[in-house]
């Protein structure tokens, strides 16, 4: 019993670690805090999976420094690749892409950060987790199983709720998509109409292109503007919770599967969470 509660601790704590790192390193380039993590909680199971997997399954190889770096290269961006599908495929959006990265696969995993990966596995075997089990022992030996079965419900609780949260996310987003597509739709017969009698104007139409694309543009924002004032999409917009709306503000790579305007979309929320906060 003793052993998995202390297996159970070790995948907390290095959970946590996990979103720790994740929170400061994405705060450090946003410039301001980004909370971090698919679930509400503090702590990102990815990291807990991984790590354990490699102090476990890569024991044999805790010696030879070479051999355990190539591994856990391969053992984590295995486990970051699966994760990124299972959760594009259940939830319909991709949480982080590494297609601007060199030597990338699908955006999911990327050779430069692979190499990183082995490099922090490496760090965690020879130096950081002797002490973190240090920590772990300490803790079963004063709490035994309750602190681990504590644990386990909170993240249990936590993974409901944001599945749930999740469905309704992606319910709404997609009634936003479709109130936008159709307001889209009825401009772009306007511009189909102009566009025709543009063509006719050829000459003129040249000399004024930079009018044109200056007006589309502010067009562009004028339509935004006004989807936030419509009353339908407010009452979606205000529909959406804490978290879901972190989502959008925290994972600037966050793409949305099966919508056809998803940037709009989380222009839209983005822009109406700003016009909340000046109210």
């Amino acid at each position: 019993m003793d052993q998995w509660s202390e297996l159970i601790l070790l995948f907390f704590i290095y959970s946590f670690i996990g979103w720790v790192w994740e929170t400061i390193y994405c705060s450090i380039n946003a410039g301001r805090f980004v909370y971090r993590g698919f679930l509400t909680g503090p702590y990102c199971p990815i990291y807990g999976f991984g790590i354990l997997g490699v102090l476990y399954f890569l024991e044999p190889l805790k010696n030879n420094l070479v051999l355990l770096y190539f591994s856990s290269a391969v053992l984590v961006s295995v486990l970051e690749y699966l994760t990124s599908y299972a959760l594009e495929k259940m939830f319909h959006a991709s949480w982080w892409d590494y297609k601007d990265v060199p030597l990338n696969l699908n955006g999911r995993i990327a050779l430069p950060v692979s190499a990183f990966w082995g490099i922090a596995c490496v760090l965690i075997v020879k130096v950081i987790h002797p002490r973190i089990q240090v920590v772990s022992e300490y803790l079963v030996n004063q709490f035994h199983w309750v602190l681990p079965t504590l644990l386990s419900v909170i993240l249990l609780v936590d993974l409901v709720y944001t599945v749930t949260n999740m469905q309704a996310f992606q319910r709404i987003t997609k009634e936003v998509n479709d109130l936008l597509e159709t307001r889209a739709k009825e401009l772009s017969e306007n511009v189909t109409e102009r566009s025709e009698t543009l063509k006719a104007e050829w000459e003129e139409w040249k000399q004024t292109l930079e009018q044109e694309i200056g007006e589309r543009t502010a067009k562009q924002q004028a339509f935004l503007d006004e989807l936030k004032s419509n009353s339908a999409v407010s009452q979606r917009l205000q529909r959406l919770n804490f978290s879901q709306r972190r989502w959008i503000k925290n994972y600037p790579k966050l793409s949305l599967r099966g919508l056809e305007n998803p940037e709009s979309v989380k222009r839209l929320v983005t822009s109406f969470k700003e016009k909340r906060k000046k109210m």
